[in-house]
């Protein structure tokens, strides 16, 4: 049964104002979307690894973005990999992607997550919400996930 973790040390506090219930600690909820075309979980997506779902119009959202897809790539590649998993309105790809893109035909996922384009969700392998941001910060990133591996000092002292 999922459990609400909220008050680990290894949860990131959240800096910005959200609503809803999917705070630092919290087991994800799942959600329709379509992935490829095909109806599908939000849950089967995430899971056995860091996943920073980063929500968006497009991937050219993130092409966009001066530094993004860079600082996203050495997510991915370093010493804890970290999945980037793009969640778009309607899933359609504009133009080609390199990361993982799921549309959220119902709107729903936004809805639970309290999303907008720019938001950003770091989630743990157990699939519970590790830290979320209004707009990407790679080094706010890197951090949280420093905090959720015991990485942080302040974390390890405790």
């Amino acid at each position: 049964m999922p459990s609400f973790l909220t008050e680990s040390r290894l949860n990131t506090p959240d800096a910005d104002a959200f609503d809803g219930r999917m705070v630092p600690g919290a087991p994800l909820d799942d959600a329709p979307i379509h992935r490829d075309g095909q109806a599908a979980w939000l849950l089967d997506q995430v899971g056995n690894h860091f996943t920073l779902i980063v929500f968006a119009n497009g991937a050219e959202d993130v092409a966009a973005q001066a530094g993004m897809a860079e600082a996203l790539r050495a997510l991915c590649q370093g010493g804890i990999p970290v999945r980037t998993l793009l969640v778009t309105p309607n899933g359609v790809r504009s133009t080609p992607g390199e990361w993982p893109q799921v549309g959220d035909t119902a709107g729903l996922v936004a809805q639970r997550f309290d999303a907008t384009p720019g938001t950003c969700y770091l989630i743990r392998p157990d699939q519970h919400v590790a830290a979320r941001w209004r707009c990407f910060d790679a080094a706010a990133v890197r951090v949280a996930l420093a905090r959720a591996t015991a990485q942080n000092a302040e974390v390890r002292a405790a």
